[in-house]
């Protein structure tokens, strides 16, 4: 039973980093898109 706890909080810890790599790459291709198109028109 307590493995199979640490083993999804594991999971859940996983999946929450590369929920929150996502939502930084998708950020920063926002604000590079905003910038270029701030500086280009």
């Amino acid at each position: 039973m307590l493995t199979m706890v640490s083993r999804s909080s594991d999971r859940i810890s996983v999946f929450l980093f590369a929920v929150f790599l996502l939502v930084a790459f998708v950020v920063l291709a926002f604000a590079a898109g905003y910038g270029l198109g701030k500086i280009l028109l």
